[in-house]
């Protein structure tokens, strides 16, 4: 229990305004450890050809729609054999109604289509890596939410929605087969992200957090939209403006660390996961444990979440999670003081027994100084051995400030009553 009413150690660093340091710190910014792809075995990846009609995707794309209000059927257990479009990212190249009408002019005259991009996940469901436009189209179109225009070659179509044509053109886009490849289980996340880098490259590059947030969605990407979104969590960053989902991602990577370290992260097996210095494959098993866990875990890790906010802004104010810089520059939200010092809050926040502040911000600055603690933090942060050695630093901190809040609770109350006798 963390007593809430003495000052901020870090206020005097506050004065700058938030926007000269808006950036919240990933693992593009500091060398992490590289997951060498050759430890996974060929049969581990599995990319197949599959061609697809245009009537059944756009089948599998209702199914989706119609289950969306369902929240059990939109879970990640209920969700199956859907085709999933929306994610929480927006592309900049969405397409007009002009290229919308060149794809489905295209498709009436039978020319060919690039290649379309998918992954499978464990129920059949086809998520898009690329060729959004291109389905989003002609399920738009079949839907009659467009009417065809600026046609070079069939002009007699302008003008003419998916029902106003003859029925010979309106079987010719259901029937125009679509060449895929899909990428199915058990293809490791590592790998996936790669080959969503090769086949974007020139397009609109996700980073690995945004294709999480595109793999992933149900409960965990709900639970990381709303605790990124927290007043609680804006105020304990400074109001640091987050771009491309980084303050998703450090609040994910504390929540899966969290669970780790608590033996609460299991997969859907029952089995304890375990962390193999892979952060993508790590991230991906959390996301999907917070799909298919009780909605009541979910409450706990967002209450949780939400008081270690509260305590870390109470006592380090808006600079807390910045490691201290000799530039004049602010330095970036580190995703790694993050993730520890937030996992000692939600630790210290369990005890029955009232918590120092004075005692806690010597020990922030010890933690802040510790050259074992700055190594672990500095390259292959990502490595089993580096984050082992973090969260073993600041459960030892964590017993020592127990130690020495008891102590001190003890003297109070022998105080009390000795002035009580006087």
């Amino acid at each position: 229990m963390i007593d809430k009413a003495s000052s901020n150690t870090n206020e005097e660093v506050s004065a700058t305004a938030p926007e000269d340091y808006k950036d919240i710190e990933d693992d593009n910014t500091l060398d992490s450890v590289n997951v060498d792809l050759n430890v996974y075995p060929l049969e581990n990846i599995k990319i197949v050809p599959v061609f697809y009609s245009v009537f059944e995707l756009n089948r599998k794309y209702i199914r989706a729609l119609n289950n969306k209000d369902n929240k059990e059927l939109y879970s990640s257990e209920g969700r199956k054999n859907q085709i999933i479009l929306d994610s929480d990212f927006q592309r900049e190249d969405v397409w007009d109604k002009k290229q919308k009408s060149e794809l489905i002019e295209s498709v009436l005259m039978g020319l060919p289509l690039p290649m379309i991009y998918l992954f499978e996940d464990e129920n059949a469901n086809l998520i898009v890596v690329d060729g959004r436009q291109r389905l989003t189209t002609f399920f738009e179109y079949m839907a009659n939410e467009f009417e065809l225009k600026d046609l070079n070659i069939l002009q007699d179509m302008s003008g003419k929605k998916f029902n106003d044509l003859p029925l010979s053109y309106q079987s010719k886009i259901e029937d125009y087969q679509l060449t895929t490849q899909v990428i199915k289980p058990p293809t490791p996340d590592s790998v996936k992200f790669q080959i969503f880098d090769r086949v974007n490259r020139g397009g609109t590059i996700l980073n690995n957090q945004e294709m999480r947030n595109a793999l992933y969605q149900g409960n965990s990407t709900k639970l990381l939209n709303k605790l990124s979104q927290l007043n609680e969590f804006k105020e304990a960053i400074g109001r640091a403006k987050s771009k491309r989902m980084k303050d998703k991602y450090i609040i994910l990577r504390f929540i899966a660390f969290y669970l780790w370290r608590t033996n609460q992260l299991k997969d859907k097996l029952g089995d304890l996961v375990e962390y193999k210095s892979d952060i993508d494959e790590f991230l991906g098993k959390t996301m999907e444990y917070l799909n298919f866990v009780r909605e009541e875990i979910l409450f706990e890790i967002e209450n949780l979440f939400t008081n270690a906010m509260i305590n870390s802004y109470n006592i380090l104010g808006q600079d807390g999670f910045r490691l201290k810089n000799n530039g004049n520059r602010k330095s970036p939200i580190n995703m790694n003081l993050f993730e520890t010092w937030t996992y000692l809050m939600v630790l210290l926040n369990d005890k029955n027994i009232d918590i120092d502040k004075d005692i806690l911000n010597r020990k922030y600055n010890e933690l802040i100084s510790n050259e074992v603690f700055l190594n672990s933090i500095g390259s292959n942060r990502n490595s089993l051995a580096k984050v082992s050695e973090r969260f073993d630093i600041i459960e030892q901190i964590h017993d020592e400030i127990i130690v020495l809040c008891t102590y001190s609770t003890e003297n109070s109350i022998k105080n009390e009553i000795n002035i009580s006798i006087e």
